[in-house]
């Protein structure tokens, strides 16, 4: 969890984090109650979490391909090669938001099935 985090860059990483834990607690309670009130709530946080993901992503991109374009500027031994190398290993370290945002995504949408069904049950019942 602390290489996604330092990977990803630890302000990006914190809003995922928290937008995260927001939107599993709230559909954590709405999988227990399954009341229809949280709901709006949910696909909201859940929005933020993509949202979120997809910034950090590209800022981790974006922080890549700037470091790399400095060390192929370089005209030490190596340059386009060591660029080429940071280009790899900063990508790598570029799906960390994605790996963490996407894993609290799936996480929310299988608790609020599991709220949707519960409120299923109730529908059939009445």
């Amino acid at each position: 969890m602390w290489t996604l985090i330092r990977n990803g860059g630890v302000i990006p990483m914190m809003f995922i984090l928290i937008f995260g834990v927001l939107g599993l607690g709230a559909s954590f309670y709405f999988a227990v109650r399954g009341q229809r009130q949280s709901l709006g709530f949910i696909k909201g946080m859940m929005q933020a979490v993509l949202f979120a993901t997809l910034a950090a992503t590209a800022a981790d991109l974006g922080a890549t391909l700037y470091a790399a374009n400095h060390a192929w500027e370089q005209p030490t031994e190596g340059g386009p090669l060591m660029a080429a190398h940071m280009i790899v290993e900063g990508f790598a370290e570029s799906t960390s938001p994605g790996i963490l945002g996407f894993s609290f995504l799936a996480v929310t949408a299988m608790l609020t099935a599991v709220g949707r069904r519960r409120l299923d049950e109730r529908a059939e019942v009445r």
